[in-house]
């Protein structure tokens, strides 16, 4: 009782946060999403003592906030596209820089800096083609995203008050033994529920655009919370952080955004 009280606090703070910020204006997006981007790329990198890998930490993180600044300024059409070329030189610095270094695992070191990029810092950076959706909305438009956040929510939370009850049968109990098959699919059924009605919420999806983000929101957020936790489990640790009482750190709160974000993105580029 006492940890669904902690989880509900926390949650709902953060939740005002997210989309307090969000409609708040582009700046207060800009600064909140950059500064929660960094705070998971320090919860990702300070796990390497478990693993025993030295990693370019700081230079990961210089590439990610030049990744989602540009991407900012990109899609809101203040920047022009030439700035990711900058990106571009990272890469061969840092294997430059391991030449130097003579560490043994230099290779599995450059390998645990990357994907902290391509996990982390590739699919948050999205976030800013989904706030200026210029194909289909010329200018700043945070209800495309907030609705995709509010989908992810209602999938997590309805999977976590269905299998707490009802919960028998493991979904995948090798990696996560609390999740559970009724749990996943109370929450599929809620959400492809919430995504019939989001249009009078957002209306610059249709209907049926919103009930495909929305099965993509169930399918892609399940599997996030499996990667994450296939990873937590790896490294030996049970969250990623202890930033939000009851929930861990960011990681565990948004480890279903690193992959429906790159999923719905898609999906809207492809119907745009």
């Amino acid at each position: 009782m006492k940890n669904l009280f902690q989880r509900t606090v926390t949650g709902g703070l953060f939740g005002i946060m997210v989309y307090g910020t969000l409609f708040a204006g582009k700046l207060t997006f800009f600064i909140f999403y950059l500064v929660l981007m960094v705070f998971a790329l320090l919860e990702f990198y300070s796990h390497k003592d478990n693993t025993g890998l030295r990693v370019q930490k700081f230079v990961s993180l210089a590439a990610s906030v030049m990744l989602f600044a540009f991407a900012f300024g990109y899609a809101s059409g203040a920047l022009s596209p030439k700035w990711f070329s900058l990106l571009l030189l990272f890469p061969p610095f840092m294997m430059i820089r391991e030449l130097y270094r003579r560490d043994e695992n230099s290779f599995a070191g450059l390998a645990a800096a990357f994907y902290g990029v391509i996990y982390i810092a590739v699919p948050l950076s999205l976030m800013n083609f989904l706030v200026f959706p210029g194909r289909i909305y010329d200018g700043y438009y945070p209800g495309l995203l907030a609705g995709i956040l509010i989908l992810i929510m209602v999938n997590d939370t309805a999977g976590y008050l269905v299998g707490v009850p009802f919960g028998r049968n493991r979904l995948f109990e090798s990696i996560s033994p609390k999740k559970s098959w009724e749990g996943t699919v109370g929450g599929v059924v809620c959400v492809i529920v919430a995504g019939f009605f989001m249009n009078h919420l957002f209306p610059l999806l249709s209907r049926i655009d919103w009930i495909m983000v929305a099965a993509a929101a169930a399918v892609f957020g399940i599997y996030g919370d499996l990667a994450e936790s296939q990873l937590k489990r790896r490294l030996g640790i049970k969250d990623s952080g202890r930033l939000l009482p009851g929930h861990g750190g960011i990681l565990d709160r948004i480890d279903a955004w690193l992959f429906v974000i790159p999923a719905v993105w898609v999906y809207i580029n492809f119907i745009s």
